[in-house]
């Protein structure tokens, strides 16, 4: 591979890394200047003149991938936080103001938290369950991260989590499936519709992004984009 090849990957590495921590401002950084080259449904990462991806046995999008997963897990392994749905079977579905997930097993605490609000039923998530708490500890002490619709919550108000502590069970064959994301820590509402610009049914929220990111570098599988735009912001 030649320098600029190199360089252009560092480039690259950078820029993944402001679309895992500040989708918004990464999203309007690629949409302001498209470069030819970019990866098909990427944040307009270029490539490097002459390189294909391909000549180490790995493909470029592949190679980026990797780089932004084992950088961005080693920051979130250090903070103590863990994959929520290491101990559930799950799709993943779209982002909208959290992620959504089809499956079934448990819910764990992403990190150190305090349990905030519980409903065991009746929500105003589908009229499922919804379970919050706020984070304790980390880069995201003191955001409020919730999981909602298809859940029973197994937790109490006040309660204190550790890392990967279960918080909820998913309703197997759920019609809704279950949704987590950034709360606002007000009622029942996400952070996207209270703080992050509104939330209009099947938007591509900045914070629904933004989670996805954080989890998905965590070992969960990745929230859909689908194509849409992305709305709103983060913080």
């Amino acid at each position: 591979m030649s320098i600029d090849a190199v360089i252009s990957r560092i480039d690259q590495i950078v820029a993944m890394q402001q679309q895992l921590f500040d989708p918004a401002s990464a999203a309007s950084s690629s949409s302001a200047s498209p470069t030819a080259g970019t990866i098909p449904g990427s944040t307009s990462v270029p490539l490097a003149a002459g390189d294909t991806g391909s000549g180490t046995g790995q493909s470029f999008s592949g190679t980026l991938a990797a780089a932004q997963t084992g950088a961005a897990t080693a920051a979130a392994g250090a903070s103590g936080y863990v994959n929520p749905l290491a101990n559930a079977s799950v799709r993943a579905e779209r982002i909208d103001q959290g992620v959504d997930y089809a499956g079934s097993g448990t819910i764990g605490a992403l990190g150190p938290a305090v349990v905030t609000q519980v409903v065991p039923s009746g929500s105003g998530w589908e009229g499922g369950g919804y379970v919050e708490y706020k984070l304790t500890a980390g880069p995201y002490a003191g955001r409020y991260v919730y999981a909602a619709e298809g859940v029973t919550p197994t937790v109490s108000i006040g309660q204190t989590l550790s890392a990967g502590q279960p918080v909820a069970t998913i309703v197997p064959g759920s019609s809704t499936g279950v949704e987590m994301g950034f709360a606002s820590g007000v009622g029942e509402s996400s952070y996207a519709s209270q703080y992050g610009g509104g939330y209009s049914e099947g938007q591509l929220t900045a914070a629904g992004q933004a989670f996805s990111n954080l989890i998905a570098s965590l070992g969960a599988p990745a929230g859909l984009a689908e194509g849409r735009p992305l709305v709103g912001h983060f913080p």
